[in-house]
């Protein structure tokens, strides 16, 4: 009987020892994963990409200090977002534990960046369906994540968003078409906002 209760003891201290190993190896990668991702944002920040988003923040007098406009968080990888722009605060929220690579981040952030210089010249309205799409439609041109000869990648991007909107539910097609054409073509800040203000659809 005692080397049963032995024989359990020791499988329940294997288990415990397994299970802490187990956290120190993810608390490692987590951290290993958000330093990666502050080195990420410290090189954006030095890239011909940025220059062209900071000298219109500065020009809306808005902060064009990086790490005052992104914060990064874990997130649960159930959730699909990725990201996160959050008007009140002027904020980007990012998911460092979804973070794959630098190019990856680079492309979440010419997104996002989209939003925040969208809402800093025309001040978005959340409840406003054809500037939703639009600035959809922009931020997933200028970040490369559809490219302008894939229109069926916007179609699928814009529907889901807009499908995810208590406002904007079930009006896909009452926006989307007469917003693309005119919104794909903005690509501000990256040409200039001269070219730019005849096109764009807010």
């Amino acid at each position: 009987m005692s080397g049963q209760i032995d024989s359990e003891e020791a499988l329940q201290k294997s288990k415990v020892l397994f299970e802490r190993k187990r956290l120190v190896t993810i608390s490692n990668a987590l951290q290993l994963m958000e330093k990666n991702a502050k080195k990420y944002l410290e090189e954006f920040e030095q890239s011909p990409d940025y220059r062209l988003f900071r000298t219109q923040f500065r020009q809306y007098q808005h902060t064009s200090q990086l790490d005052q406009i992104v914060q990064f968080q874990l997130c649960d990888l159930n959730d699909p977002d990725i990201s996160f722009y959050r008007q009140a605060e002027k904020k980007i929220l990012v998911c460092y534990n979804k973070i794959r690579d630098y190019a990856h981040f680079q492309q979440i952030m010419k997104y996002d960046l989209t939003f925040l210089y969208d809402d800093l010249r025309a001040k978005i309205d959340w409840y406003d369906c054809s500037m939703l799409s639009c600035m959809k439609i922009r931020g997933l041109n200028i970040s490369g994540k559809c490219k302008q000869s894939d229109k069926q990648c916007f179609i699928d991007e814009v529907r889901t968003s807009l499908e995810r909107s208590e406002v904007c539910k079930g009006k896909f097609d009452e926006y989307f078409e007469k917003s693309f054409k005119q919104c794909v073509m903005d690509i501000a800040p990256i040409n200039s906002v001269q070219q730019t203000k005849k096109t764009i659809f807010f």
